[in-house]
């Protein structure tokens, strides 16, 4: 089974965080496991309004290419599970901190400038009370 919770042991959650340039008091992670194993892990950090992916991980990842496969299935689901996360702490948009991933984040939806995509949070989270 493969679940994305927030990472509990805070020595782990210091030990990711540190690799995360601009990660304050405030940045969480999320973790991807699969029977323990860590897939994938998203850092991101609640200002105000807007939910901030600090950092988005892959295993296996080399950012200097496209994800293919498995890599955008796991980079999408995290980055889904942050928005969620920014939503229920009234996050009303999202964005990155880093100038990575723009044509993955721009297949979803987001805007860009040269330093990092953003969109309002209901371009990822949607609600369909039908």
């Amino acid at each position: 089974m493969i679940e994305i919770l927030p990472v509990v042991d805070r020595e782990e959650e210091k030990g990711l965080l540190s690799q995360v340039k601009g990660a304050g008091p405030a940045a969480r992670v999320l973790a991807m496991r699969e029977r323990g194993t860590v897939l994938g892990w998203v850092a991101l950090e609640l200002e105000g309004d807007c939910l901030r992916i600090l950092r988005l991980y892959a295993e296996g990842y080399d950012v200097s290419r496209q994800p293919k496969g498995e890599e955008v299935f796991i980079l999408d689901s995290l980055m889904r599970a942050a928005a969620s996360y920014g939503e229920t702490f009234g996050a009303n948009e999202i964005e990155t901190a880093f100038p990575d991933f723009f044509g993955f984040f721009h297949a979803r939806g987001f805007d860009q400038d040269e330093n990092h995509a953003f969109t309002p949070m209901g371009t990822i989270v949607k609600y369909d009370y039908s």
